[in-house]
């Protein structure tokens, strides 16, 4: 059976991961990884969700299925969180999915069902699982320019002209925020004339939110989408928790419709939920349940606001510590972009040799293409180690 298959690669960043694992040095630092990390270089559990957890110990009295759908709590509050209360919430319809990744799939799949001949769209550069998971669901997959290499910052221009060629039968997919892998992030005005060219032209907006409250703020974060759902007609956003309440084992996500009608979204969400049941059936409860408690109580909430806002701290104080330091040591300000960044990563624009060095001479582990993962960075430690090994590949 198995004796022609064809060898496969592994994904770079999964690859990644073993190649650190298999690293003795005791003074190794894991900058590739896409994982929030505090002071210590651990990814702790939040105290909301540690209290959720015991409550829906002590209180659940059994696993059986909670439906194809998952937990409408969970999937009624994430809706409220992305769109606003402000939303037509007539139009709107969401469904749990095992993790973003999960919800980007099946809204992919269900997409493909009722527009087989669109081309989807992504952003140059987008985050790798993108292309198979598109290619997958048997789109062909263009891009879009987004990055400036030597300046790290979005080439809006070209951006915009780009855009303004596409058309319904496009699918284009945009980063909500904390874009991945670069950090360089549009302006709410930006967004506003993209929200005008989408209703114009009629191309079809797909988000992929994977960090809202990794930015600016919940409500900043989302700004993208929301201005965007003013203008059109209809669209798509596939959201994560694995990283703004630290559920990466347990596969949060929510896939969400905006339809042009209550009738046209019931009519989509009944084929998303068609390609659910025949891709993994029923969603996972344990973690949808835990955001659906959190947010439903307004003591958690606050707990859990308060644990995000910090996170988002630690990160934005990294970057402007990491720009600061660059600039002593450089004397120049060609790295204050991290500073202008937002989310986790940063792209530096690192070629394979540069990369290579900091591994095998330092032990530092990047991306390749030299995407970084701020919050890597245990201590200041770190930081002026990073820094050291860094400034001597690359200056």
């Amino acid at each position: 059976m198995f004796q022609q298959v064809e060898p496969t690669p592994l994904d770079p960043i999964i690859r990644l991961i073993g190649i650190f694992k298999a690293d003795n040095r005791n003074n190794k630092i894991d900058m590739g990884v896409g994982v929030f990390r505090d002071s210590n270089g651990n990814t702790p559990i939040m105290a909301a969700v540690k209290e959720a957890e015991q409550r829906l110990h002590d209180q659940q009295t059994t696993k059986t299925y909670v439906g194809l759908s998952g937990n409408e709590s969970f999937n009624s509050h994430i809706s409220q969180m992305v769109f606003g209360d402000d939303a037509d919430t007539s139009r709107i319809r969401a469904v749990q999915t095992p993790g973003g990744c999960g919800a980007i799939r099946v809204l992919s799949e269900m997409l493909s069902k009722v527009s087989s001949d669109s081309k989807v769209w992504l952003s140059d550069p987008t985050w790798g699982n993108h292309y198979p998971i598109f290619q997958g669901s048997g789109f062909k997959t263009e891009t879009y320019p987004y990055l400036n290499r030597i300046t790290k910052t979005v080439v809006v221009d070209e951006l915009l002209e780009g855009l303004s060629k596409r058309g319904p039968q496009d699918i284009v997919l945009f980063h909500g925020c904390c874009h991945n892998p670069s950090g360089a992030e549009l302006q709410p005005k930006h967004w506003d004339e993209i929200a005008r060219l989408a209703a114009k032209n009629g191309f079809f907006p797909f988000f992929d939110l994977a960090y809202q409250g990794f930015g600016d703020s919940l409500e900043q974060d989302v700004y993208s989408i929301r201005a965007v759902a003013k203008e059109v007609e209809s669209l798509v956003v596939a959201s994560s928790c694995s990283k703004n309440f630290g559920l990466y084992r347990d596969r949060v996500g929510c896939a969400m419709i905006m339809g042009e009608t209550s009738e046209s979204a019931d009519l989509a969400c009944a084929q998303l939920l068609s390609t659910a049941r025949s891709s993994y059936s029923m969603p996972p409860d344990h973690g949808a349940a835990i955001v659906g408690m959190i947010l439903d109580d307004q003591g958690l909430r606050q707990t859990w606001e308060q644990e995000l806002a910090d996170m988002r701290g630690r990160i934005l104080g990294l970057r402007h510590q990491m720009s600061d330091k660059l600039r002593a040591r450089t004397g120049h300000d060609r790295w204050d972009f991290i500073a202008d960044h937002r989310g986790m990563f940063s792209l530096l624009a690192l070629d394979d040799e540069q990369v290579k060095r900091l591994r095998d001479e330092y032990a530092i582990y990047v991306v390749a293409g030299g995407r970084i993962n701020i919050a890597g960075l245990r201590d200041e430690e770190e930081m002026d180690r990073f820094i050291d090994a860094f400034v001597n590949v690359v200056e």
